[in-house]
């Protein structure tokens, strides 16, 4: 195990996470409070240990990373990043447990948007900040790793997504530089322009902010406990559905659209649309059925409810775990489901499910014509067995993990409908789960500290593609 390549990188990304404790640091000095204090040390806390850990360390084993260099990376950087954003919750004037601040931490930075706060409304403003800014780097950090490292660490079929079919460790990294930066401009752009928007249908500017970094992360973390509800505002709701699709899409089509290359189809890109499109149809069906008036304000609803939990947002804007069991059932599948791969949305991920469709037609197809010799395909793309395997595999972790999670919820005294629905939005990173405990209109505040560290865990393996984190527990991993 080569740890002296993998320590200066996470000592940078303390570095880091340093310099953006000072933004809240500058909001909270400029509104006289007292926690820029608690920012600025935070600050030169991770700053310092960030340091020593990259100029001592940076030179002891120079060469090129192997896989097993790739998995360690992955889960220390979301580990050693979400302790350090965990600081100022703990030393914060809102005063939270140990427990509480890890798990506001991990559901921030896994973009999960799950909350254990109340009160948001008068939390003092830089709080407010520092927890848009661990979702917006969530959110950025994870489209990194989508493109770059995901496909050479073959994560769950993520290889089908490689910059090239004969791409190896050397030549992803080589071209980090060229598309890394892009990426960033890119993201950058989307939040630009839906803070101007934001702005301009009537949120403060401070507001404004702080949602367009959630809502392009695909976060969902708000600066009120009513969300997006707080504006009564549909305009607000339609910007954030385009943003939050948006960021439900893979950036790097999004980057050869806007660079004007050809090679923008992407065949996931069309059932994420149809399953959106499919899901607004059925709940307003419901709705109606049920004698609700399909109006202009219904619509608006239903589509940024849908957009909302498949880009694993999480915003809210009505309580939709009073609508029928139908529609609910709907909200529940996509909730498990997600958005594309290479975007900031979490979930099992459509190209997922378009292999496992795939699959499923190849085996009826082998029972109608045994002879009969077709391949499978993922858009112009053969699936070959080890991208089958790759995905059967992760569908079989993914609903063993969310099984695991919802038993041990259980287990500890929580009722069927709270275990199983925040299991879900746990591994899902989607954040408002169903009934009167986690439900949209309430918060994870009254779970015990036990089981908001499952949860800040189940949200840790959802968000890192599962099984880089369940490697790590293989004996046969750390042996040379």
């Amino acid at each position: 195990m080569h740890y002296e390549r993998i320590v200066p990188p996470l000592g940078l990304l303390l570095c880091l996470a340093g310099l953006g404790m000072l933004v809240p640091a500058i909001v909270d000095l400029a509104t006289a409070n007292r926690d820029w204090q608690v920012f600025l040390t935070s600050a030169f806390l991770s700053g310092g240990i960030g340091a020593f850990l990259f100029l001592g360390f940076r030179n002891r084993r120079p060469g090129a990373w192997n896989r097993r260099d790739g998995f360690v990376f992955v889960a220390a950087s979301w580990l050693v990043l979400s302790i350090a954003g965990a600081l100022p919750f703990y030393f914060a004037e809102v005063r939270m447990s140990a427990a509480d601040a890890f798990f506001e931490s991990v559901s921030g930075l896994t973009t999960t948007g799950s909350t254990v706060i109340t009160g948001l409304d008068d939390l003092p403003h830089g709080i407010l900040m520092w927890r848009s800014i661990l979702q917006w780097t969530g959110g950025v950090g994870i489209v990194v790793l989508s493109v770059f490292l995901f496909p050479f660490l073959k994560l769950g079929g993520q290889h089908l997504f490689a910059l090239e079919s004969s791409d190896t460790a050397e030549k992803s990294f080589a071209r980090f530089e060229e598309y890394a930066v892009r990426i960033l401009l890119l993201y950058l752009l989307l939040t630009m322009a839906c803070t101007i928007s934001y702005d301009a249908l009537g949120m403060t500017f401070f507001e404004a902010v702080n949602h367009a970094m959630t809502t392009v992360s695909s976060g969902g973390y708000s600066t009120s406990d009513l969300s997006l509800a707080n504006f009564h505002s549909l305009p607000i709701l339609w910007v954030a559905t385009v943003f939050m699709f948006l960021g439900g899409l893979p950036f790097m089509v999004l980057l050869f659209m806007f660079s004007s290359r050809r090679r923008y189809f992407d065949v996931q890109i069309v059932w994420f649309v149809g399953i959106i499109l499919a899901c607004v149809v059925l709940i307003l069906i419901t709705l109606n059925l049920r004698g609700d008036p399909v109006n202009a304000t219904t619509f608006t609803t239903v589509v940024f409810t849908v957009t909302s939990i498949i880009t694993t947002t999480g915003y809210v804007y009505q309580d939709y775990g009073t609508w029928p069991v139908a529609a609910l059932l709907a909200i529940f599948l996509i909730t498990l489901l997600g958005g594309c791969s290479g975007s900031t949305a979490g979930g099992f991920k459509v190209f997922r499910l378009v292999v496992l469709v795939a699959i499923c037609r190849a085996a009826v197809g082998r029972l109608l014509w045994p002879n009969a010799v077709r391949s499978m395909k993922f858009g112009n793309q053969i699936v070959d067995d080890e991208t089958v395997i790759a995905v059967t595999a992760f569908f079989l972790l993914y609903g063993l993990t969310f099984g695991a999670g919802a038993m041990v919820l259980a287990l500890s005294g929580q009722d069927a409908l709270t275990a199983i629905t925040a299991s879900a939005t746990a591994i899902a990173n989607v954040g408002p789960g169903f009934g009167s405990t986690v439900g949209p209109v309430s918060n994870f505040a009254g779970l015990p500290d036990f089981d908001k560290i499952v949860l800040a865990f189940e949200m840790m393996l959802g968000r890192l593609e599962i099984m880089s984190i369940l490697l790590l527990f293989v004996p046969g991993f750390w042996g040379e």
